[in-house]
């Protein structure tokens, strides 16, 4: 696994989230006709090792060639929930983002029926619980970002809400317009994941051998033991002190580029 951790933009830190007693997830109006559903208890059917398994699955949003766009009010998992996105055919990327003003609580199974990336955006913080797990086939992205950039096509924004223009190439920069300090990412994840490559015991969040995990906001803290693993891929934990622009590598693996602060 290469580890890569920006040490000149990231602070670690040991924070506490109230967990929720109940937490939803909740579309909201800003994609139209190409809004985001959530169907209960479906049948997963595009993913061979899952076909037949029931779980939430978050199918609509808006399909800009590659890439599928999704926007939420709230977006939570609560635990012992699966919730899966639908991954049609053609999609390599898929995009969440929130616009609503909580954080979210991934306390449950988050996952991709399919090989797509996901991508989740909320400026106003994501805590993984401790039996948060991920499944998905591609590369994961957390993130307290306001916007992703896409080249010079433009951006996917959660303070612009309107719906995505014609985003058709690969995400290139997340943007930080103002740093909230209570907008952190979390991981507390201990589910148990096997042995690793190594013979020892894997735990936490996990994407599968040779892609990436990212989590990049504010602060990003790993508390209570927990894990994160990317084996054979890469993993990398960014955060910033003030407002700022991080590139994105895409290809097999995400890479985070840092600029130097003046």
């Amino acid at each position: 696994m290469d580890a890569s951790f920006s040490n000149c933009w990231t602070r670690i830190a040991a924070i506490a989230f109230a967990l929720p007693v109940s937490a939803q997830i909740e579309a909201d109006n800003t994609l139209g006709a190409e809004r985001s559903r959530l169907t209960p208890n479906a049948i997963l059917r595009r993913r061979a090792n899952r076909a037949g398994i029931r779980a939430d699955l978050i199918e609509g949003g808006a399909q800009r060639a590659g890439n599928l766009f999704h926007s939420f009010a709230q977006f939570n998992v609560n635990d012992g929930q699966s919730v899966y996105f639908d991954n049609p055919d053609g999609v390599n990327n898929i995009f969440g983002r929130v616009t609503g003003t909580n954080l979210s609580n991934i306390l449950g199974t988050l996952g991709v029926d399919g090989n797509a990336n996901l991508f989740l955006l909320n400026p106003n913080g994501i805590l993984f619980g401790p039996n948060a797990r991920l499944d998905v086939n591609g590369s994961f992205v957390g993130s307290t970002a306001n916007a992703i950039q896409f080249g010079n096509q433009g951006f996917f924004s959660t303070a612009d809400s309107s719906t995505p223009p014609l985003l058709t190439v690969n995400p290139s920069a997340f943007l930080f317009n103002q740093i909230n300090p209570n907008a952190r990412i979390v991981n507390q994840s201990i589910t148990p994941l096997g042995l690793n490559n190594l013979g020892g015991i894997a735990f936490g969040l996990e994407v599968p051998l040779g892609r990436s995990l990212l989590l990049l906001g504010g602060d990003v803290a790993l508390e209570n033991g927990s894990g994160v693993n990317a084996f054979g891929g890469r993993v990398e934990l960014g955060g910033l002190a003030s407002p700022g622009t991080v590139g994105l590598t895409a290809g097999d693996q995400f890479r985070l580029t840092f600029r130097k602060m003046q």
